[in-house]
């Protein structure tokens, strides 16, 4: 099947929230489209992509999309922005879906909030206070509730290569503590194979990454909202 391409003609920037989780910045953006479909346009193209058929693809591009709008845009009306703005881009069929998938993620970033504030997670990626298995819990809490909203072929298509990153910061912090807990009984257990490097430095910002990953995965879309205001306001 091929692949219509719908480029924005002013696309906006690429933001990180809690949606897209923590990137180093060579990292991909996820898979462009979910299982079965046609290829879709990447994440550069900076655009839309729809089947010959007229459906939508669920991709990064869109999320990144949705973003742009909900999270960057200072204005009260940039829910109905982004609707307009998809319904000038897109045909019928793709545009229909788009506005639901639209409606669903605004209810998911409403759950997602009172959810985590429900955690009392305030400071729990303190290096020296890090709770790991709250934060595996939470983040466990936080794939069911995108399930439930979203639908699981919106959350492969968004973020099914973040949360392997996500999962393999859990285990490695979750091995460095029970070897520095019981080294003795951890080398007779299975082990998740923990990196080191000769060079302290270049531990430690291997270790700065985790705890960046870990306190993205618990950061509210208000409080990535707020931040991301008061940056448009400084730049004006």
């Amino acid at each position: 099947m091929g692949v219509l391409r719908i480029l924005q003609a002013d696309p906006e920037p690429a933001v990180v929230s809690p949606a897209s989780e923590a990137r180093p910045a060579a990292a991909a953006f996820g898979p462009a489209g979910s299982p079965g479909s046609s290829p879709s346009v990447g994440h550069d193209d900076a655009g839309l992509a729809v089947a010959e058929n007229h459906e939508l693809i669920v991709n990064a591009a869109l999320l990144d999309l949705i973003n742009s709008f909900l999270l960057r845009k200072t204005d009260d009306d940039r829910a109905d922005q982004l609707r307009t703005y998809l319904k000038s881009e897109l045909p019928s069929p793709a545009y229909g879906e788009a506005e639901r998938i639209v409606e669903r993620y605004q209810a998911y970033m409403r759950a997602h909030d009172e959810l985590l504030a429900a955690q009392h997670l305030a400071g729990a990626t303190d290096a020296s206070a890090l709770d790991i298995e709250l934060v595996a819990v939470w983040c466990q809490q936080r794939d069911r509730l995108r399930r439930s909203i979203l639908g699981d072929t919106v959350v492969q298509a968004w973020y099914q290569n973040d949360d392997a990153q996500l999962d393999q910061v859990l285990q490695e912090w979750r091995q460095r503590v029970e070897d520095d807990q019981a080294p003795e009984l951890s080398a007779q257990q299975p082990r998740y194979p923990v990196p080191h490097w000769p060079n302290k430095s270049d531990e430690e910002r291997h270790r700065q990454y985790m705890l960046r990953v870990l306190d993205h995965a618990m950061t509210s879309f208000e409080s990535c909202n707020s931040r991301l205001r008061r940056l448009a306001l400084v730049c004006e």
